[in-house]
């Protein structure tokens, strides 16, 4: 009969069940442990810089996200949520050892210059490229920017915290998702074993 291949699959889906539910609470508890150190860590720097100086007041005027949420939807009816960074980790270790900046010009150019008679208007010099805003870019989508140049420790560690949080959320809702559906799988076998049960009795 397949009573016995359905009681497996149950007890599958339950073990699959209660280990996915103690994974959901370490992770909870991770995000929480997360999201409290980032707030602690934004109170020091605004204590170390001034209530006016960190608040919603030095927010950008543009401001571009920084991660991606991806949701894909499988077969079994579990939604994936991916959170993607736009940040590069290796970036941020390089940011955080800076290296010494060459100053002076990078390329040699020809510059076009004006003579005794000429009055053309100054342009750029011939054979440069347009230099691009790269720096400035990549200086407006970092946030710390807007609080000042010089920002406390505390600051890039409430950033840090409040990062490995987003990350850990996008895990969460995707363990949530997978308990829904394992959760309704398991009650459609449940239902299976009961009318079987019923039919032979």
């Amino acid at each position: 009969m397949a009573e016995p291949a359905l009681s497996r699959e149950l007890d599958e889906r339950l073990l699959h069940l209660l280990g996915a539910l103690e994974t959901l609470q370490g992770k909870r508890d991770e995000f929480n442990r997360r999201v409290e150190q980032g707030w602690f860590s934004l109170s020091k720097s605004r204590f170390a810089m001034g209530c006016k100086s960190v608040s919603a007041l030095q927010y950008g005027a543009r401001m571009e996200p920084l991660v991606r949420v991806c949701a894909s939807q499988e077969e079994s009816g579990r939604v994936a949520f991916q959170v993607i960074p736009e940040w590069d980790p290796s970036t941020e270790a390089a940011e955080a050892s800076p290296g010494v900046e060459e100053i002076g010009p990078q390329d040699q150019v020809v510059r076009q210059r004006k003579g005794p008679g000429k009055t053309a208007a100054p342009g750029p010099p011939l054979g440069a490229a347009p230099e691009p805003d790269s720096q400035s870019r990549a200086s407006s989508r970092d946030p710390l920017t807007w609080f000042g140049i010089l920002v406390p420790q505390s600051l890039r560690q409430a950033q840090s915290s409040f990062k490995e949080g987003l990350l850990l959320a996008g895990e969460i809702a995707s363990l949530q998702s997978d308990i829904e559906a394992t959760r309704a799988q398991y009650r459609a076998l449940l239902e299976r074993k009961c009318q079987l049960l019923a039919r032979e009795g």
